[in-house]
């Protein structure tokens, strides 16, 4: 094994279970589908170490030549430095053996770092045989569930939920915990958003994926929030609400009312709300990730991925200045749903796991999720709000 920098791992590194083993074997294969000809470049943040030991141990066993940098030594002070190291560790890895490609894998846990810094310092091994993938949260949780439906599911799923929703201009979403919501979308106006975890060149494949998300041209109704929360702001808050759903009243895509009986819920929403423009509903999405069972009390995208209905505030998924801007996002998430749709079966979160279809063609309306464009639970100690 290669190494471009020592893996500074604890001290006592926690034994995973078998099921967290499953999903370090299934990032590998079915996400990043290494081959033994390829070459990894691992990029961990020292909040990572572990979950960063895990996914280096397995490639050790397999064979795969793999370098290894820590992240946290990137800043925009260091960018060119970085580059060369990351130039230098390609090198040693023998990068551009014919049939070989360069998987760069960053594995990151509750601070992401800004994404044009890891682009600068990685435009001289830029091309086609690059990939890039990132892991945010990446806890025993994410492997146990994030990654354990591989993209071609996700892709096939995302594909039958876009060919319902693109087709309606209006719909209804439901709950069993009481969310009501009338919708109208406009999706020549406003673009789709589909998180498959396919790679795309010149792209960052964001993990966990599995969602479809919009910008909706109205909304108004009733969110009742009893699943969890996705925040752009740091927090160390348990995100699950399930014992104290926060309920919100939204009004022609402005969120006029909540209540939440868990003071330091609504602490953090107070906060937010300071911000200008937070109040506004930023995001229609549907997570599509049918691995994910159970929600995390980390503030983390495991969440949103879980299939159902979620709501952002703040900033949009659309492209800088299509609609109102703000410098935070916060997705609050129902545990279920129901769509109606006008002359079409009712389709409940449950069934998602039944969708099938051909995805549309990318940059025709839908997008992949790309972590320069995402809004939704991305935090960083680079200039971001902090709430509790």
């Amino acid at each position: 094994m290669e190494s471009g920098s020592a893996l500074d791992v604890p001290e006592r590194v926690e034994q995973p279970d078998q099921q967290v083993w499953q999903g370090v074997s299934s990032l590998l294969d079915h996400y990043l589908h290494l081959g033994l000809d390829d070459r990894v470049i691992l990029l961990y943040a020292r909040s990572a170490r572990e979950p960063a030991a895990w996914v280096t141990g397995e490639l050790g066993v397999r064979g795969v030549p793999v370098a290894l940098l820590d992240l946290d030594s990137l800043s925009h002070k260091t960018v060119t430095p970085f580059a060369q190291k990351l130039t230098a560790a390609s090198a040693g890895l023998g990068v551009g053996v014919p049939g070989s490609r360069l998987v760069v894998l960053c594995i990151e846990y509750d601070i992401v770092m800004p994404s044009v810094w890891i682009r600068q310092a990685l435009e001289p091994l830029a091309g086609p045989k690059t990939e890039i993938f990132r892991v945010v949260m990446a806890g025993a949780d994410f492997f146990r569930q994030g990654v354990t439906t591989s993209p071609a599911t996700l892709n096939t799923i995302n594909a039958g939920l876009l060919q319902r929703l693109r087709s309606a201009d209006r719909f209804t979403v439901t709950s069993s915990s009481g969310s009501e919501l009338d919708i109208t979308l406009d999706s020549e106006r406003y673009r789709w958003v589909s998180s498959r975890g396919i790679s795309r060149e010149g792209a960052f494949v964001l993990l966990p994926a599995g969602e479809v998300a919009t910008f909706p041209a109205r909304i108004s109704g009733t969110l009742v929030a009893d699943g969890a929360f996705n925040s752009t702001a740091f927090t160390k808050l348990d995100a699950r609400l399930g014992d104290h759903p926060v309920i919100f009243e939204i009004e022609d895509g402005v969120m006029v009312d909540y209540r939440c009986d868990h003071p330091l819920v609504r602490k953090l929403i107070d906060r937010f709300l300071q911000v200008p423009n937070a109040d506004r509903v930023g995001e229609l999405g549907f997570g599509t990730n049918i691995g994910i069972d159970r929600f995390v009390s980390l503030n983390s995208h495991l969440n949103e991925r879980h299939p159902g209905v979620h709501i952002g505030f703040g900033q949009s998924n659309q492209r800088r200045g299509a609609v109102h801007a703000c410098d935070v996002h916060v997705d609050f998430i129902a545990s279920d749903c129901t769509i109606e749709i006008s002359n079409q079966a009712p389709l409940r979160s449950g069934d998602f796991k039944d969708l099938t279809g051909e995805h549309p063609v990318i940059e025709a309306g839908v997008y992949d999720e790309d972590l320069d464009g995402d809004c939704c639970g991305l935090f960083s100690a680079h200039g971001s709000t902090h709430c509790q």
